[in-house]
């Protein structure tokens, strides 16, 4: 029965399916991933984040990864514009997305201060596009050619499963977001969601309803319902558009009312996927049917028949040839590089194959499962402690203040001196390093290591950190007795971090 089961499923996912909403969805992520790196040079972040400071706060495990210099870093932010673009328009697809995601997860290892949930999740979409074949629909050379016949019939086909295993993961941002808000502070204090309203008090007309306990509270909890209920509503087609409608109406107040980035409008799209395969066309038919297009077979080929002949013969010999050499180059391209490989993979004794492919996706949604719930696996309140905290899905949670100064002292002559972050840090690093436990722990160590070079003698480094949670009063954060020099990061629990306050 089970083994069944397992082969009903695998045989629907290995269905074909029109690719339609996957083409119309790779057209506006490319433009958003052309917003994001574009949004790099518009607001001077890659000097202010990685090339102006003196330190920088790495993940566990990827301190290995360095900022390289100027004349190399800015030509590969330029080069993500390019990969934008090519996404976009289908053109060198897999290599785009390839690249895109490298350059982009190596970014995001530079600095964990400006971690963001959204870009883990752009990374993670980037990583399965990889292997989905996105461009059947959609891209340049079929927009060519429905351009010219007038037909939108002929489209490429895909596997079903390459929609499920974006669903899964879109769904996981929701449903793990809604697992994170069942925490006493969001459940019988509206926090941090009281403390953000306030901010938005100056808004004429609506600015009081905001500022009431009472809205705080419906926020909260129209949140909690939403993230866990909107995945469900998205998935069955009867309730589809009811779940649409909450998102574009969640994620417009969420973009209104907090600072929260392109985050909204990310999700905006992904939900686009859990419709039907066919629903660009059946909306243009739907439109076509109201009088809203022409009464051609599409708006493009109407649109062109509008110019005159002669201009029309030109412009395609042009365009024909080419979009040709760029068809077949992008092409070539492709194979080399996705198709050959399996002749290598032989050379060296193994063949993906199709249960192998399986295996990996599988044990990619078992990872997508269970990793955004590590954190029950530690004492303590994680809103506090933060074990566990990122990569977990663990969104708009808190709103920590915090205060934080270093002791340097020799041990030797028993000399102290304080070291305040400011000295050092730029001030999105010195806000994020001021509650969070490894990154005081990095910054220590950073601290002592120069002292040590400097002085040429052993140093202890200690940190006094008062930090106030979701409105609380300021708590000491971690111990202030204890030596951060004799302290190693690591995943266990770190008992040097105090628990804080769990009433």
């Amino acid at each position: 029965m089970r083994k069944k089961l397992f082969s009903n499923l695998f045989s629907r996912a290995s269905d074909p399916v029109p690719a339609w909403s996957l083409g119309l969805y790779r057209i506006f992520f490319g433009i958003l991933l052309f917003i994001l790196a574009f949004r790099y040079f518009a607001n001077g972040w890659i000097s202010r984040y990685f090339l102006d400071p003196n330190f920088h706060f790495k993940f566990y495990g990827f301190s290995w990864v360095g900022v390289l210099p100027g004349w190399v870093l800015y030509p590969l932010f330029v080069s993500l514009l390019f990969f934008a673009v090519f996404i976009s328009l289908g053109v060198f697809y897999r290599i785009s997305v390839f690249c895109f995601f490298l350059i982009f997860t190596y970014v995001n290892l530079l600095e964990v201060a400006v971690y963001l949930n959204h870009y883990y999740l752009i990374c993670l979409l980037l990583f399965i596009l990889i292997w989905i074949p996105a461009d059947k629909a959609l891209n340049v050379f079929h927009v060519f050619r429905i351009f010219k016949g007038g037909s939108v019939s002929d489209v490429g086909s895909i596997s079903n499963w390459n929609l499920y295993i974006l669903r899964f993961q879109i769904g996981t941002v929701y449903f793990f977001g809604g697992i994170g808000k069942l925490v006493p502070d969001w459940l019988f204090d509206a926090q941090p969601v009281r403390i953000w309203l306030l901010r938005n008090s100056d808004i004429p007309i609506f600015g009081p309803i905001l500022s009431m306990p009472a809205t705080g509270y419906f926020f909260s909890y129209a949140g909690l319902a939403f993230d866990l209920c909107v995945p469900f509503l998205l998935l069955f087609r009867k309730t589809r558009m009811l779940g649409y409608s909450l998102v574009l109406i969640f994620h417009f107040l969420t973009w209104k009312l907090f600072p929260i980035g392109m985050f909204p409008w990310v999700m905006v799209l992904n939900a686009t996927l859990f419709f039907s395969p066919t629903w660009p066309v059946d909306l243009f038919q739907f439109l076509k049917s109201r009088s809203m297009f022409p009464d051609r077979e599409n708006v493009f080929h109407f649109l062109w028949t509008r110019f005159p002949i002669h201009f029309r013969k030109s412009v395609w010999v042009f365009i024909e040839s080419f979009l040709s050499f760029l068809e077949s180059k992008s092409s070539i391209s492709e194979r080399f590089i996705f198709y050959k490989v399996d002749t290598l993979g032989k050379k060296l004794g193994f063949i993906l194959s199709n249960r192998m492919f399986r295996c990996f996706w599988i044990f990619y949604v078992l990872f997508q499962v269970l990793f955004p719930l590590r954190h029950f696996l530690y004492p303590g309140n994680r809103l506090w402690t933060e074990q566990g905290f990122r990569f977990s899905w663990q969104i708009m949670l808190v709103q920590k203040n915090g205060i934080v100064s270093f002791r340097v002292v020799n041990r030797q002559t028993g000399e102290t001196n304080v070291v305040l972050p400011e000295s050092h840090l730029n001030e999105i690093q010195r806000i994020m390093m001021s509650y969070q436990p490894d990154l005081i722990l990095q910054f220590a160590h950073w601290i002592g290591e120069n002292e040590r070079e400097r002085t040429a003698q052993e140093v202890s480094v200690y940190a006094d950190v008062m930090v106030s949670l979701n409105g609380r009063k300021s708590q000491v954060l971690i111990d202030p007795e204890r030596d951060l020099m004799k302290v190693s990061d690591s995943l266990l629990n770190q008992e040097w971090v105090f628990s804080g306050d769990e009433e």
